[in-house]
């Protein structure tokens, strides 16, 4: 079974509270990635995904203004990078959300989308032969 620390993206893309949240889609999308790790003063704010810019722009319209700050989740579930790939699958599925957050000792080391997690499942199977 593939670890996280096997499989997790390593360069996170990161992004501060204070950002207007067009800056935050800006970085987002230059980097074809779906969220950002939120961070102030070198310590894990929470993260920012593109579902939070939807959901802000289709409430009030506004991505000048608005900051990730207003729209972000602070409490940011994490695994480790021991997890097995259906340790985080379960905590995702369980939790509602697409992106995990992989932490060692407090400290971000890589980031796992529910794309990425199937890709993986499906290499696994492609491996034992297990198709149908």
């Amino acid at each position: 079974m593939k670890l996280l620390r096997d499989v997790a993206i390593r360069h996170l893309v990161t992004v501060a509270p204070e950002n207007t949240l067009r800056s935050a889609a800006k970085v987002m999308s230059d980097r074809g990635v779906g969220c950002a790790v939120v961070v102030e003063n070198e310590k894990v704010a929470g993260i920012v995904t593109e579902r939070d810019i939807l959901h802000s722009i289709a409430k009030d319209g506004q991505v000048d203004d608005a900051k990730v700050n207003d729209v972000m989740t602070r409490d940011v579930v994490s695994g480790a990078p021991g997890w097995d790939v259906l340790q985080a699958v379960d905590a995702m599925v369980t939790g509602g959300f697409r992106h995990l957050l992989v932490m060692e000792m407090d400290e971000p080391v890589g980031i796992l989308s529910l794309r990425d997690l199937m890709n993986v499942m499906v290499e696994m199977v492609h491996r034992d032969g297990a198709t149908t």
